[in-house]
């Protein structure tokens, strides 16, 4: 068989391919729920502004947290 002979078994990796999308995706979501969660809690309690900043930082976070936790082989 030649090194180049397209009947060759190609190598596949175990992993899947999408993985940065995935990891992008639980950042990006941790990032609007916690922006949401905060953004609803200040305007019920009439701090919008610095409520929606905690809760932004705070989904930034959760969300490395996640891909943290999901992507510990990286």
């Amino acid at each position: 068989m030649k090194p180049g002979d397209s009947s060759e078994p190609t190598t596949r990796t175990d992993k899947p391919t999408a993985r940065g999308i995935v990891a992008g995706t639980l950042l990006l979501s941790g990032v609007v729920l916690g922006g949401l969660a905060g953004g609803v809690l200040g305007a019920l309690v009439g701090a919008f502004g610095p409520l929606l900043a905690l809760g932004l930082f705070l989904g930034f976070a959760g969300g490395t947290a996640a891909v943290i936790v999901r992507f510990r082989d990286l």
